[in-house]
């Protein structure tokens, strides 16, 4: 069960939380920080892929190039081995979706970490906000979740 909640929360976190701020702006007196959300990233593609246009080139390229690249595969191999754990609950498929959801984990730790470092790098490396790292860790766990499903756990 914990195969199926931990990639559905890494989702969660990579969508709707927010994951970098940089510029301040004021609206109604208050002075507020522009964030950004997996959301803006990624926004395009999921409509695309929700209307059955399974593409991420053109109009429904994630932004940002390769960062927004990294936010969506994140996404979609967490919403892989969410659905393939499921069928994980059977007995029988059980060590297959262990595999998976491993796999989930490395590609969520590495497309955070690759968006993190990247967004250190640049002019604003202190906008990194507490999303990435939340999602980072939320990709720890879904690997030690698979690892520990290959044990038979």
């Amino acid at each position: 069960m914990i195969r199926i909640v931990l990639p559905l929360a890494v989702i969660v976190l990579l969508l709707f939380t927010p994951l970098f701020s940089a510029d301040t702006s004021e609206v109604g007196g208050i002075v507020k920080p522009n964030t950004v959300t997996g959301m803006d990233y990624v926004g395009d593609t999921l409509k695309c892929w929700t209307a059955g246009k399974f593409s991420i080139v053109g109009d429904c390229a994630p932004e940002a190039g390769k960062l927004g690249l990294a936010i969506f595969a994140a996404i979609f191999v967490s919403a892989v081995a969410a659905g393939i754990g499921v069928l994980g609950l059977f007995p029988i498929i059980g060590r297959l979706t262990s595999a998976i959801t491993t796999l989930a984990g490395v590609v969520v730790i590495a497309g955070v970490g690759f968006y993190i470092l990247s967004n250190l790098g640049g002019d604003h490396g202190g906008g990194v906000q507490w999303g990435s790292y939340l999602s980072g860790g939320g990709g720890l766990l879904t690997l030690i979740s698979g690892l520990s499903g290959m044990r038979g756990r």
